[in-house]
């Protein structure tokens, strides 16, 4: 075992000591491993991101010219961990044939700074029919359930067109009652519940089921009849005949709104991976040093 002030060549290198109760809790001896903080800063013009996160990478200290292993983590740094810069505890420091000097750690660190450039990548989820992207951090689920409101916004303008085209055909059933003497207002189609039936496979239904409600009110002021009813009319046969008027419009609609939703899902549900890498110059060493890790 070697003591600090034996440590060969330490004297020009930064040196840090992990402290806390859980690493230090059964700890027998100090092992050395090289610590390497980074800012780095993922840009895409594509996805409008300017994102800069600070990490520590830290592998165990290479004896020799053996190379480093960046792939397997010495241990993970939570953020805001504080390093003490003496030992904190009388442990031992593991003997070896380290070369604590600043070359040694430059050449590591050169390493480190290829492989980020090779793997390291900011994963963001991108939906491609809206050209949507997630922040970073963003949970699917959120992001999904952002797609899905802005889709609801692209989809508004459908609706209502949908909706006009219904408000239309009724009128014109209205219409020809009126020129056949019938002047009872109409039935209205079952439009709403099944409107809410098909929005059950639709994220944001209670949205949709409102948007679709507010132009049907808004149709059904056009319904209502002009004149008492004809009592010299055949009353039942009218009835039948109206019924299976609305019958054929209702399903025309109840198509249309399948439709409407079949597509609205395609678009909202399509979640890719969009990755960010790094450029050399996107990379900054904020410090770099040996650090003892209590094993």
């Amino acid at each position: 075992m070697t003591n600090r002030s034996n440590i060969s060549g330490s004297g020009n290198v930064v040196q840090f000591w992990l402290f806390s109760n859980e690493t230090n809790r059964g700890a027998t001896i100090y092992h050395p491993a090289v610590l390497v903080e980074c800012k780095l800063t993922f840009r895409s013009l594509r996805a409008s991101i300017h994102h800069t996160d600070e990490r520590h990478y830290t592998a165990f200290y290479p004896e020799g010219e053996l190379p480093v292993d960046w792939d397997i983590p010495a241990i993970t740094i939570p953020t805001g961990t504080k390093l003490a810069s003496a030992p904190p505890t009388s442990l031992p420091h593991k003997e070896g044939n380290y070369r604590f000097v600043p070359e040694r750690i430059a050449e590591m660190e050169e390493e480190l700074i290829s492989r980020l450039v090779r793997k390291e990548k900011l994963a963001l989820y991108y939906n491609p029919y809206l050209k949507t992207y997630s922040t970073p951090g963003e949970t699917k689920e959120d992001f999904l359930r952002k797609v899905s409101e802005k889709g609801i916004v692209d989809l508004e303008p459908e609706l209502k067109e949908l909706m006009r085209r219904f408000e239309m055909k009724i009128e014109q059933v209205r219409e020809a009652e009126e020129r056949k003497g019938r002047h009872d207002s109409l039935p209205d189609p079952d439009l709403i519940t099944m409107i809410e039936k098909r929005s059950e496979l639709l994220t944001s239904k209670a949205r949709l089921a409102t948007v679709f409600s507010m132009f049907l009110n808004s149709a059904k002021t056009h319904y209502k009849p002009k004149r008492k009813t004809n009592p010299g009319f055949k009353i039942e046969h009218a009835k039948l005949e109206l019924r299976e008027t609305l019958q054929h419009i209702e399903q025309e609609a109840s198509d249309a709104v399948k439709e409407l939703c079949e597509e609205f899902l395609d678009r909202t549900t399509q979640c890719d991976t969009f990755e960010i890498g790094l450029q050399r110059h996107n990379i900054q060493v904020l410090r770099r040093a040996v650090l003892w890790i209590p094993t």
